[in-house]
């Protein structure tokens, strides 16, 4: 005899709400109006559509149903008139792998009630074999497709796959929020729910609707630019958020710009283990239970603050502690990023922060879109043809922005009131309006500027005595210039390296000097003569010229009083080492440059007598001038007397050599002539230069 009752009677729910109270104690006031509606749907087998907010209890819908035919199953005659499974088998499709692989145990129904698999595993056989064993199909509940806004990456054939597994129950789709797929920008949010249930087989009145609002009001939405690219390796915006002391999540893109984040934030922190403690890494690289210690310790280490991470962490994660989530630039579409500040604030106790850290580019560039109502599918390009090469040069197609999220990155006026819009959030009348007219508890980051709000945001709770150090920015690790004098205080690297190893061996000395006396039995290797002592003593070697100041550079250590004698010894034997060594070096240097020097001056000089001895070649070769005929002796006489006071001038040297160029004697190129050197004048001729313009002797003796 078919049952009576249907589970959204009266009497049904009452029936779900007794079981709720006495298989789940952590819930008192049982399940919210909402979860408790689709819940008693699903027991009666109709098509629910449910789109609700991140941590809006999704999860409880597909699993209490199980719960509840469960308890009727141990106990029927407690349940009288109302359907029952003996063995009530629920599937969620997801992109969880973790019992997929378990093909026996999930077609026998006796391990697992709730069965997750991902829509890769569909297409398997061994999948094949489980859906056409007769246990599950007739014990299968319902087919539940978690996370609904990924259906368009999953493919059309999904569809198919769906329908075959879920024969004989009903089906349960749960997006986190109202669909908008980046491909289908022009498509309302209010008709985009509808295109997903029809590629389901949902149409007409034959499903049931439930849309919730996906505003999240302990949570205040903050976008601001960015001081810096995503491309390097510094990353200041997100100290100001850090330092506030809250649990956080740094979503971005790729795994690389994961470490180069947890590389800077590293270096913000003083040394100590405490650093690798407070921040983490998750990323698709890392194992499944790497991934899965690590939100273990972000939900209960106190120290374990930050946790950089990609896409990976953006779906099904639900920590508890978390109070803020940063992302460093705008995600590819708004989808993606709600979805990303769902992960925070899932208690509602708790105040947390949605923060997105844009690149101006990206805003200038939404700027452009909407400025020219640029088409999503852009038409395609027109080949130019380039009239003297005759050949095509196509441009160079540039991909579109997601029109949302062009809106989102130019608003001015309030972030909730679009997103509201956009989403087509109930109700509409009060939803699109601003933080400040809605009255929302925490006004977005425009909302709060225009109206000079000033909000608090208080750590999270730590352990009595329990102080994590604030974040600065790394310094630089250039130091100043070194004078002459400091680099001759400075070991060189091979120095280094000798000094290094001396000073170890002396380090092993005193361990087994000192490791005999009973008290040092147990002292670490590492601490007779620590790596910080090592290290002072190498960079203030040259530099120690006694006892007493050594014994201030070293006075930390433990066997200062013991052995500082000994080490000083060590010491002075290296200063000596290297000083006789680098004067050694000085000499050697000195001697290969004086021989260098001599050999281009010898090289100069033969250079120079070669080009002397060809200029008095040429002299030679030149014809010689006649001299002019004497008018008279007396004549003669006195030029030869004037020629003996005035001797001739010294001849000019000839013109320098040219230097040879680069590769002058190997390449083809015809070597440059000399210049031939000019006519020079006689001595004669020189010497006549000297001799006055009138004749005085000669007049004084003819007078006399």
């Amino acid at each position: 005899m078919a049952p009576q009752i249907r589970w959204r009677s009266p009497q049904g729910r009452r029936t779900v709400a007794k079981i709720v109270q006495k298989e789940i104690p952590q819930w008192p006031n049982g399940l919210y109006p909402e979860q408790e509606d689709v819940v008693t749907r699903v027991l009666d087998g109709e098509d629910v559509f449910c789109c609700l907010t991140t941590g809006g209890g999704k999860s409880a819908m597909f699993a209490v149903p199980i719960i509840v035919l469960r308890e009727m199953a141990r106990n029927p005659d407690s349940y009288p008139n109302l359907p029952i499974r003996a063995l009530p088998i629920g599937l969620v499709i997801n992109s969880d792998q973790g019992i997929s692989r378990k093909h026996t145990e999930i077609q026998e129904c006796k391990t697992w009630n709730i069965i997750c698999v991902d829509p890769e595993h569909l297409r398997d056989k061994a999948w094949r074999q489980i859906t056409d064993f007769d246990t599950f199909r007739t014990n299968i509940t319902f087919g539940c497709v978690d996370e609904a806004h990924l259906i368009d990456e999953w493919g059309a054939a999904f569809s198919a796959l769906l329908f075959d597994t879920s024969v004989n129950s009903s089906a349960v789709v749960f997006p986190p929020l109202p669909p908008f797929s980046p491909s289908l920008p022009q498509v309302s949010p209010a008709s985009r729910p509808t295109q997903i249930c029809k590629s389901l087989g949902m149409s007409g009145d034959d499903f049931y609707l439930l849309q919730c609002s996906n505003e999240r009001p302990n949570t205040q939405f903050i976008m601001e630019p960015l001081d810096h690219g995503l491309g390097g390796k510094e990353f200041p915006s997100l100290l100001r958020y850090l330092n506030s002391g809250r649990k956080a999540v740094v979503h971005v893109r790729r795994i690389d710009e994961v470490f180069r984040v947890f590389m800077y934030l590293f270096n913000s922190l003083p040394e100590g283990m405490d650093r690798l403690r407070r921040i983490k890494m998750y990323h698709s690289l890392r194992s499944f239970e790497a991934n899965e210690e690590i939100l273990r310790l972000l939900d209960e280490d106190p120290r374990c603050q930050v946790v950089i991470a990609t896409i990976a962490i953006a779906n099904g994660i639900n920590i508890r502690s978390l109070l803020d989530s940063i992302t460093l630039g705008f995600p590819e579409s708004v989808n993606q990023a709600w979805q990303e500040k769902g992960r925070v604030g899932r208690d509602p106790n708790t105040i947390a922060r949605g923060v997105i850290l844009f690149q101006r580019s990206a805003q200038s560039d939404a700027r452009k879109q909407l400025a020219v109502l640029q088409p999503l599918e852009s038409p395609p390009a027109v080949p130019h043809i380039n009239p003297q090469t005759g050949k095509s040069k196509r441009k160079k197609t540039v991909k579109p922005m997601e029109h949302n999220k062009a809106l989102m990155l130019v608003e001015e006026h309030c972030y909730i009131a679009l997103w509201s819009t956009i989403y087509q959030n109930p109700p509409l009348e009060l939803s699109t309006r601003d933080c400040i007219i809605a009255k929302r508890r925490f006004p977005c980051s425009l909302c709060q500027a225009r109206a000079k709000m000033k909000l608090t945001f208080p750590p999270s709770p730590l352990p009595p005595g329990l102080v994590l150090p604030p974040f600065h920015p790394p310094t630089t690790n250039q130091s100043p210039p070194l004078s002459a004098d400091q680099k001759k205080l400075k070991l060189k690297k091979k120095e280094r390296a000798e000094a290094e190893t001396t000073l170890t061996v002396f380090g092993d000395n005193v361990r087994l000097t000192e490791r005999k006396r009973s008290i040092n039995q147990r002292r670490p290797r590492s601490s007779f003569f620590p790596s910080t002592i090592l290290k002072l003593v190498l960079d203030n070697l040259l530099s120690i010229k006694s006892l007493d100041d050594l014994t201030n550079h070293v006075e930390s250590w433990a066997f200062v009083s013991e052995h500082v004698a000994s080490l000083h010894s060590a010491i002075v034997k290296l200063q000596r080492r290297f000083e006789a060594a680098r004067e050694e070096a000085r000499l050697a240097k000195n001697a290969k440059q004086r021989a260098t020097r001599r050999r281009w001056s010898k090289k100069a000089k033969h250079e120079w007598d070669s080009d002397e001895e060809s200029g008095e070649e040429e002299e030679e070769e030149e014809e010689v001038e006649p001299e002019p005929e004497a008018d008279a002796e007396a004549d003669d006489e006195s030029s030869a007397d004037e020629v003996n006071h005035h001797p001739p001038s010294s001849p000019v040297p000839p013109p320098a050599k040219r230097a040879k160029t680069a590769l002058a004697e190997v390449t083809n190129r015809s070597r440059p002539m000399k210049k031939k050197p000019e006519k020079q004048e006689t001595a004669a001729a020189v010497a006549a230069t000297f001799r006055p313009a009138y004749k005085t002797s000669r007049r004084r003796a003819a007078g006399q």
